[in-house]
């Protein structure tokens, strides 16, 4: 498997990303829940009255009884005399229905649209007359509008918590960015480490042909008579040692690739043993450019620093808010509509449209705490929390700066551990060389030459060992600098940015990930 395919497998396949990438999902919905405080709302309400209320005097009078004659006192009583022995119940059955339109705007102002029917049956509109209709039907219909002059009032108060939500939802995508790069580089390192262990396998090998040659070499000696028996029973015993370091170098192999496939395999391919053979190799330089310019980078991509200026902006929607808070209630309320009366329901709206009852009001409202000490503190807090904030922006740009001091010396001194694994593997094998021909010349031993192969073996596994070091190095400074989807070729779609006017703007699109490498 090539190291893109890797890749490409726990992009799909990895368990974090899995959860980062939900996160965005739950804050664009956190978004949208914020968002809909600007949706219209259709209210409605419906309620059916029966009531008998017992009448005092002044009620009875109110509703017309006081000017009902002796007649039809005595004709509706049996009595002669209008003589009261209880109190008159009133009695009312009605039906009371209204529907409104509200649309709440970024400046804080509510518009409300509506309108009310009321069916009234009840003891004075049964007579008719008095009475004019029996249902009286009576609507009103009409707009109110309520703005907010202190608190609640302009966009920094209603826009506050989309703008909050919006922010998180990018933190939120920042934080996928950073755990997607995060994944990329480990898949990377420990690709690097599968293949170390793949060529150091390799080089295992070459050192048990190194000493089953001179086992061979040596028993054909022994059996002419030219060697001591002692040096082939050396020779052997060199080549089962170097077995189990073959067998120990596997196990190792083994081992990088189980840790490897942890961060792409998933749990329903348990039961399946796989084994991965590196398709790529490990490169034989790093290219690094001039400390200023990958500080630079890494200013401006590192999502820590990104997340850290996004908590600012944060903080700073929240300060207003608990700024705008604090200060008292005033709200401006202006409403106007027409009243309508008649027998039914299409005729009192007639007598609506036709402005049978006008009616419109201009008020005021106010509402001040008596004990601010609150309200004043939740605005120092928000004020405290933002400041705190700025600070996390220098303590993670200081941090930056370190790691990357961290990973360029780990650069420079890996460079000079390749260099010399490399001279001293050149060394060793003209070394192992001169002493194979001084043990043919008979001036050497079987020991000697075993000692300088391991030591060949040796430097050629901490030459693989340096140019892996190497690698990674290379891996880690994508990571400080913020380079690591961008140099792989992963492409992530941008968020939409937020317009001025705030909650005009649309439900931002999911983020997808699209790579350019190939499987």
């Amino acid at each position: 498997m090539s190291l893109q395919e890797v890749i490409a497998l726990a992009l799909e396949n990895n368990h974090d990303i899995a959860v980062q990438n939900l996160n965005k999902v739950i804050e664009q919905e956190r978004a949208n829940i914020a968002r809909s405080a600007f949706d219209p709302k259709l209210e409605g309400a419906y309620a059916y009255q029966y009531i008998d209320t017992p009448q005092n005097a002044q009620d009875f009078v109110a509703t017309g009884g006081g000017a009902a004659t002796p007649e039809v006192i005595a004709s509706q009583t049996g009595l002669s005399t209008p003589i009261l022995g209880e109190p008159t119940i009133f009695e009312q059955r009605n039906h009371v229905a209204k529907v409104a339109l509200v649309q709440k705007i970024p400046w804080g102002t509510t518009f409300e649209l509506g309108s009310s029917l009321r069916v009234l049956d009840n003891s004075l509109n049964r007579n008719l007359p008095p009475g004019l209709f029996n249902p009286e039907y009576e609507t009103f219909t009409g707009l109110t509008v309520t703005q907010p002059l202190l608190r609640d009032f302009g966009n920094s108060a209603n826009l506050a918590e989309l703008r909050i939500a919006r922010s998180n939802m990018r933190v939120a995508d920042l934080e996928w960015r950073a755990r997607t790069a995060a994944t990329v580089g480990n898949v990377m390192k420990l690709y690097y480490d599968v293949i170390f262990t793949y060529e150091n396998m390799a080089v295992q090998r070459d050192s048990i042909e190194l000493a089953e040659k001179l086992f061979s070499d040596n028993k054909k000696r022994g059996e002419e008579g030219v060697m001591q028996p002692n040096d082939v029973l050396v020779a052997e015993a060199a080549v089962y040692a170097r077995k189990e370091g073959a067998l120990l170098a596997e196990t190792q192999y083994i081992e990088r690739q189980n840790t490897l496939q942890t961060l792409f395999k998933k749990g329903a391919d348990a039961g399946q043993s796989l084994r991965i053979r590196p398709a790529d190799y490990l490169r034989e330089s790093v290219q690094v450019a001039p400390r200023a310019e990958l500080l630079g980078k890494a200013s401006a991509a590192r999502y820590d620093v990104l997340q850290s200026l996004e908590i600012v902006d944060q903080r700073k929607h929240q300060t207003l808010l608990a700024e705008n808070q604090s200060r008292p209630r005033f709200d401006l309320i202006a409403s106007g509509g027409v009243h309508g009366l008649a027998g039914s329901t299409g005729s009192s709206y007639d007598e609506a449209l036709g402005g049978q009852g006008p009616e419109w009001t201009v008020g005021v409202t106010f509402s001040v705490p008596l004990g601010v000490k609150r309200m004043r503190s939740q605005a120092r807090l928000a004020q405290h929390l933002e400041t705190q904030a700025m600070i996390d922006v220098d303590r993670v740009k200081a941090l930056i700066s370190l790691e990357l001091d961290t990973v360029l010396s780990r650069i420079d001194m890996d460079r000079q551990r390749l260099i010399s694994a490399r001279k001293s593997r050149e060394v060793a094998q003209r070394t192992m060389e001169g002493e194979v021909k001084r043990l043919t010349e008979g001036v050497s031993t079987s020991y000697q030459v075993l000692q300088y192969q391991e030591e060949y073996s040796q430097t050629r596994s901490r030459e693989l060992a340096a140019l892996a070091d190497l690698n990674k190095d290379q891996v880690d400074l994508w990571l400080v600098t913020g380079e690591m989807l961008e140099k792989q070729g992963i492409i992530v779609e941008e968020m939409e940015k937020e317009s001025s006017q705030g909650a005009s703007v649309g439900p931002a699109p999911s983020m997808t990930k699209k790579s350019k490498s190939k499987k």
